[in-house]
């Protein structure tokens, strides 16, 4: 990418976190994208279209939730369908085939912006399937080297779905260890897994 390409990309990126993109021009960025003309600026043009068209833009962004030709795409989208928009419990089905670490996210992005999504989609509405997924990624991890890391996502992605606020992710009461923390965390859902099953 040229320097002058990068900076237009870096412009447009900006323009859309200060909203100084026109509605007109919004449309015109997702009718480039939609015909295909998007290339290697997929990443910014999505990014725009979502920031400055919100979600009247849903149909388009949804189209690339599952892009294995770019990660960061399939990580943007799911941020913004689930983070952003609160309509993550749509693409339910899409965020746990993510969860399952596709071979095409070489980097994980697309996985832990699932992590994430599905403690997002949780609270908005129990799904025992999700929580599951997300409680055995926290138990068990996937068996790699970087397993405590993607645990710890988990552990706090099921806090968030459990009712937990960014805040207390990073303030743990006084006294208590993350250790203790992550094992009440998941006590939590274990019990919230067992009340939903034994209900009729």
């Amino acid at each position: 990418m040229t320097v002058a390409k990068d900076a237009s990309v870096r412009r447009l990126i900006d323009r859309a976190k200060d909203g100084t993109i026109p509605p007109q021009e919004v449309k015109q960025i997702a009718q480039a994208v939609t015909e295909g003309q998007a290339g290697r600026e997929l990443y910014p043009r999505l990014y725009a279209v979502a920031r400055a068209g919100g979600p009247a833009y849903e149909p388009l962004i949804a189209t690339y939730l599952i892009h294995p030709e770019d990660p960061m795409v399939s990580a943007l989208v799911v941020q913004v369908l689930t983070a952003h928009w609160r309509v993550g419990a749509k693409y339910r089905k899409q965020i746990l085939e993510l969860l399952g670490s596709p071979e095409w996210d070489l980097h994980d992005d697309v996985f832990m912006a699932a992590v994430s999504g599905a403690g997002e989609i949780l609270r908005d509405g129990f799904d025992a399937e999700l929580l599951s997924a997300l409680l055995k990624l926290a138990e068990e991890g996937r068996g790699e080297y970087n397993d405590d890391l993607m645990q710890g996502f988990a552990v706090e992605a099921i806090a968030r779905a459990l009712g937990a606020g960014y805040a207390e992710l990073t303030r743990l009461p006084e006294g208590v260890t993350r250790a203790e923390w992550s094992q009440g965390v998941l006590r939590a859902a274990r019990e919230r897994l067992h009340e939903a099953a034994r209900q009729p």
